[in-house]
This record gives C-alpha cells, structure tokens and sequence, in this order.
C-alpha cells in the first residue's frame, strides 16, 4: 500500500550549475532507511508531458534528521519545470519511501562509494546516518564531475565527521590547476585510493553509461558481483 503526506517546500537552493537542492517538512511518521527514495508528485500540476507528473528521488537527507532534502539537475521536462515554479510554502505529495540500496548493518564491513553526478544524493544520506551512529567503518567516496563548479554537496561532504572516512574528487573536463585527480574512474584510480580492493562492499551510483563502465571496471578488478550494488540515475 502507498502511503502519501502532503509536505511544504522550505528551502530551494542552487548548490552547482543547474543544480538545485529542495527542503521540504518531514510529514509526521514518515520513517525511512538511509538510502532509499520518495516518489514527489503535484496534486495540480501546472505543466504536463507524456510522462506521469510524478518521479522518484533519492532522499538526501538522512532518517536522523528533521527535514526532507532532494537534489535534483534541472532539465525542460514537465515535472522538473513545476519543481522550478515551486515557492516556499507550496505543497507536493510526498509518497512512501522505497528501495534496496542501503549500507551494511556490519560496521566491519568497509565500504566503497563510487559517484558520478546528482549520484551522490543517497550517499549523503548514508554518510550523515553513519556519523549519526558513530560508525567506525572505513568508508570511501570517489565522485566524477566535470568541473569542480559541478560538484553537489561538496561542503556536505567535506563536513562528515567519522575517523575512517575520505572522499576523492575527480574531475573530467577540469582545466588548470586541481589537487584532485583527475580523468575518468579507472581500475587504476581506484588501485591508488582503495586498500584490500575486494574485500570492500562496492556501491556505483549514476547513469546506466556511468555503471556499465564502473561494472566494467570493477570486472578487472576481480570484484565479486556479489560486493556491488548498482544503483541507476537514469
């Protein structure tokens, strides 16, 4: 059974180019797993296409705390324009949150991000949990942008508090100086940032492109399929 709540935008911001990040209340017993998504739907949707008014996103905010976040890249489609007309104090349904995606309850288990784009939106969501609990668990993101003007939630990401945590930036179309890496995710890249490669739970977010490449990758590797969950962004 779905369950649906009516929830106000408080916040909209533009966090990269044409990036936007959108707060809404948390409706009262809307419980949740670090991971998973919402579909966001309008009760009278200005704008209409040929696909249903309704989408499902990533929850970037984690279930300890009091709002609901949602990134999201803009685009011309029917549901991202009645997004981008929304004022604060609007209202959207907010139904049922959903999916597998989740981190290992095992906090021995370490665990490998590998991101490219709004892809990060669940992982933010993983991450601020795990700080929630005090996880001790080695955790690595790797995250591909283009630019470094692109990176979403880098000051998010940058603020987690855990004692075995690190993030590594990548970018593909970065020109001058960066301290970063740079160039597309590679067995390589991944060799020079991840100790005991396959003992680590693999978590690949992004477009189907992005994880037929990482799946690729990690093949290489010598990765078990059984390490990996893929998460697809479209």
């Amino acid at each position: 059974m779905i369950t649906q709540s009516l929830s106000t935008l408080l916040e909209r911001n533009e966090i990269a180019p044409q990036t936007y990040q959108y707060f809404f209340e948390k409706p009262d017993n809307f419980d949740f797993i670090a991971g998973q998504y919402a579909f966001l739907d309008f009760t009278s949707p200005v704008n209409r296409d040929e696909k249903p008014s309704m989408r499902a996103m990533s929850i970037a905010s984690a279930p300890c705390e009091d709002r609901l976040m949602f990134v999201m890249r803009d685009s011309d489609s029917a549901f991202k324009k009645n997004m981008r007309a929304m004022q604060v104090g609007d209202e959207l349904l907010i139904k049922c949150p959903l999916g597998h995606v989740a981190i290992p309850e095992n906090l021995h288990q370490p665990v490998t991000f590998i991101i490219a784009g709004v892809g990060i939106t669940p992982v933010r969501s993983m991450l601020k949990q795990e700080e929630h609990i005090r996880s001790f668990r080695p955790i690595i993101v790797i995250y591909s942008n283009k630019t470094r003007a692109d990176i979403a939630l880098r000051e998010d990401l940058e603020k987690i508090s855990l004692d075995h945590y690190k993030t590594v930036y990548t970018l593909t179309r970065e020109e001058g100086e960066w301290s970063g890496e740079k160039g597309r995710i590679d067995a390589e890249m991944i060799t020079r940032n991840v100790d005991d490669i396959t003992n680590q739970m693999y978590y690949v977010v992004g477009t189907g492109e992005f994880i037929t490449a990482m799946q690729g990758v990690l093949t290489e590797l010598n990765v078990p399929k059984e390490k990996i969950i893929f998460d697809n962004f479209g």
